[in-house]
């Protein structure tokens, strides 16, 4: 923890870099290196579905809209392969590459204002403030968008998802007990892609179902740890848990399987994370804002379970 005496000195820099020419870019300098932190460690839509830098060069012009796009291939499919009698040729396939674009956004947050002089006396550190007011409302933002779009991609609870043929958003009922997550574990193999379950995505309070799991269900001092040290972000049947305390987002006694993200999509961040920063005269205003996109390509790559 800084000294109050120490947390001022940051805060008259900061004052410092925005008289200077460059504030943009000198004031984004130095919160830079907690903000990107926040960013990387606040969200889970990126630790699911890591985004990658692209640049202009990247972006494919389109017909229908100004806005950037990148248009991303699709593996093809192909039928079975099939035994045939010798001396004979097997039938023609045409191929066709399917493919999908990447739409991107701007995500921006409101613009803060204050009077200066009202800031000469905080013994708060001003890069905390920015980076809690402006990029945590990003991070929710992105996650919200997410599962919008994978709820949305599975139809509801207990139906058929056109893409595969079979229903990737179950309601198991007994509770969270061993025998229902492993059923949950056995939505997305049924699916025609055969694809096992890598991150897990599950509320604070829901986990702790898990908690309760003795030695006859957890199997060995696995229980004891859990009860004496509660949960840590580790593989658990071989999949990796996301605990988050968004549970508007998240809700109760549900749990979201996801692939690999090879086989869910691709995100992509044209401009990360920014920070204007501006003063006139004695009054500061700051926001932040990034442009980035995101689709789900593959919906055999996604499911639900909801404990009921």
């Amino acid at each position: 923890m800084s000294s109050p005496s120490d947390v001022q000195v940051l805060n008259e820099a900061f004052f410092d870099q925005l008289a200077t020419p460059g504030m943009e870019k000198n004031a984004l300098d130095s919160v830079n290196e907690f903000t990107r932190v926040r960013v990387r460690e606040d969200g889970f839509y990126r630790r699911i579905v890591p985004p990658v830098q692209v640049s202009n060069d990247d972006l494919d012009r389109q017909v229908d809209t100004d806005k950037p796009v990148i248009v991303v291939d699709k593996e093809p499919g192909s039928p079975a392969a099939i035994s045939i009698p010798f001396a004979t040729l097997p039938i023609n396939v045409y191929i066709r590459g399917p493919r999908y674009r990447v739409m991107f956004d701007r995500i921006v947050t409101p613009r803060f204002v204050k009077d200066i002089d009202e800031l000469r006396t905080w013994q708060m550190d001003i890069r905390q403030v920015l980076s809690d007011n402006a990029i945590k409302d990003m991070l929710a933002e992105e996650d919200s968008k997410f599962l919008t779009a994978v709820n949305s991609a599975l139809v509801g609870a207990d139906q058929t998802v056109p893409t595969s043929g079979v229903v990737q958003w179950e309601t198991i009922f007994g509770g969270i007990t061993r025998d229902t997550l492993q059923e949950s574990f056995k939505i997305m193999p049924k699916t025609p892609s055969h694809l096992e379950v890598n991150t897990v995505l599950v509320n604070n309070v829901t986990i702790r179902e898990v908690l309760k799991f003795g030695r006859d269900e957890v199997g060995g001092d696995l229980s004891q740890d859990l009860l004496a040290n509660g949960w840590s972000e580790a593989n658990f049947m071989n999949a990796k848990f996301i605990i988050t305390i968004k549970r508007d987002l998240v809700p109760d006694d549900r749990m979201y399987h996801f692939a690999d993200p090879r086989f869910i999509g691709k995100s992509y961040i044209l401009e990360d994370t920014t920070m204007h920063v501006k003063r006139e005269a004695y009054m500061i205003e700051f926001f932040a804002y990034e442009t980035l996109g995101g689709s789900i390509g593959h919906t055999g790559g996604l499911a639900i379970a909801d404990f009921a």
